[in-house]
């Protein structure tokens, strides 16, 4: 028998909640678990959630900028100053520089599969939302073509990453915007009826023209419940686990639960 497509918000290394959340579900190993991206950071369990994480067979997450930091600091040795002081790398990076170099390289390895953007027949499932007006055929283009490795760039890698012609700046401009812009859910906010978002978008974007639904994570809600938009195919579920609720959803249904 088939199991169910659940897709999770952003973990945040809040392992205990992970566990709990996926007992009220009664996640079994037939079930397919995607995920919005952000593992890492913030809580208090980063190694554990990802040994628990890379032991499913059936796990399918896509990027944040949490694992973009995350990744860039395994290939590179060099921690994000900002990642590290100002958004939870520092609890990541103490507990990993704990783990041996095997483990470490094993965690690259996993993360360097982490796409940007996953396409399902039904679902586009990207960490920050859609950044403009882009079209369903230039998603799938972006898909097709891949992304650099770390995707996170910051200009003092330079000496020690060997970047290609095809990793131009460009690259790195563009791609992080998809796990950063929030503009896209702030319209469809707007368009749902909290007025309040129209004072945190910066620029008024149209829905995308799809038949599929968007999921989204990277910006906690406000009283920890999914937003749901029809109008722009939006389903965002990053309800701040590290201090609100980590959310558990089924994709066919959309019922859910929280921890």
């Amino acid at each position: 028998m088939a199991g169910r497509r659940l897709i999770i918000g952003d973990i945040h290394a809040s392992y205990d909640k992970l566990i709990s959340v996926l007992d009220k579900a009664s996640f079994t190993s037939d079930d397919i678990l995607y995920s919005v991206g952000d593992i890492v950071d913030r809580g208090d369990k980063p190694v554990e959630t990802l040994d628990f994480l890379m032991g499913l067979e059936n796990f399918f997450p896509v990027l944040g900028n949490h694992d973009g930091w995350l990744e860039s600091y395994l290939y590179t040795g060099k921690v994000d100053s900002s990642w590290y002081m100002h958004n939870g790398g520092d609890v990541t990076v103490n507990a990993i520089r704990k783990k041996d170099r095997q483990w470490q390289l094993r965690l690259r390895s996993w993360i360097s599969k982490f796409p940007l953007i996953r396409i399902l027949d039904d679902a586009i499932i990207v960490h920050g939302g859609i950044p403009g007006e882009y079209t369903e055929k230039e998603i799938e283009n972006i898909v097709e073509r891949g992304r650099p490795h770390p995707l996170v760039r910051n200009f003092t890698y330079d000496d020690f990453m060997d970047f290609t012609d095809d990793q131009e700046d460009e690259d790195y401009d563009y791609l992080e915007q998809f796990f950063w812009d929030r503009d896209y859910l702030y319209n469809a906010m707007y368009s749902a009826g909290v007025k309040t978002a129209l004072l945190r978008m910066r620029r008024r974007i149209k829905p995308m023209k799809t038949d599929k639904t968007i999921w989204i994570g990277h910006t906690p809600l406000a009283d920890c419940r999914p937003v749901i938009n029809s109008e722009y195919h939006l389903v965002a579920i990053d309800t701040g686990s590290y201090h609100g609720k980590l959310t558990l959803v089924d994709m066919s249904s959309c019922e859910y639960w929280q921890a």
